[in-house]
């Protein structure tokens, strides 16, 4: 499905209410702090719209904050999830977020993605079309996790602490094949995005330090 038809069903379906979310950063005032999706809750829908924001689950003010984060194993075994459009703030998606989502076929990916952990997309046999927000050469800077490096080294170079490479080869990383085998849709212009969350130190960002493993 190219993605002006696909844009057109982004719109008209509104956010999935119910899933379960937690803190994803450890912080003062954690009824403030942004959160991520960590389960479907019983949510049997085909599609599912991760918002924006959501109010946080910690404390009793009920604040709107950002969904920046898909936690490890949050979609994994459901086998009847067609679509999944991820809110613009998600920056973090978990190992094995979708293994085992058998009928997924399409799914939206924010710019801020960086990473793909280990079987994120594992068995995800029917996954036809990707949207990303970004440009091809921003999906290809993607750490994808579908193979590693292995050097073996020999001995010490002659007046050198360097030892000598005898063979390197690289090994295939089975669980995201799937992103090898959909199409890619690039420069898809997503729904706008709500303000960013950063936790500073004067004019440096470490929110990164922060972050928990969801």
């Amino acid at each position: 499905m190219n993605y002006n038809e696909y844009r057109k069903i982004i719109c008209a379906t509104p956010a999935t209410p119910g899933l379960e979310y937690e803190i994803a950063v450890m912080w003062l005032n954690p009824g403030r702090l942004p959160i991520g999706v960590v389960s479907l809750n019983g949510c049997t829908d085909k599609v599912i719209r991760v918002p924006n924001e959501e109010i946080n689950p910690r404390g009793s003010d009920r604040n709107i904050v950002p969904v920046i984060a898909v936690a490890r194993e949050a979609f994994a075994g459901n086998a009847d999830v067609t679509d999944i459009m991820l809110g613009t703030n998600i920056t973090k998606i978990g190992s094995r977020a979708f293994a085992g989502c058998t009928a997924l076929e399409r799914i939206t990916i924010p710019k801020g993605v960086t990473r793909f952990g280990i079987g994120t997309f594992e068995n995800c046999v029917s996954l036809k079309d990707i949207y990303y927000e970004g440009t091809r050469e921003g999906w290809e800077k993607i750490e994808k996790n579908t193979e590693k490096r292995e050097i073996e080294f020999g001995r010490v170079i002659p007046g050198t602490p360097v030892h000598q490479i005898t063979a390197e080869r690289l090994i295939r990383i089975p669980g995201n094949e799937a992103l090898v085998l959909a199409n890619i849709h690039f420069r898809c212009d997503f729904p706008k995005k709500s303000p960013e969350f950063f936790i500073r130190a004067g004019k440096k960002d470490i929110t990164q330090v922060f972050e928990r493993k969801l």
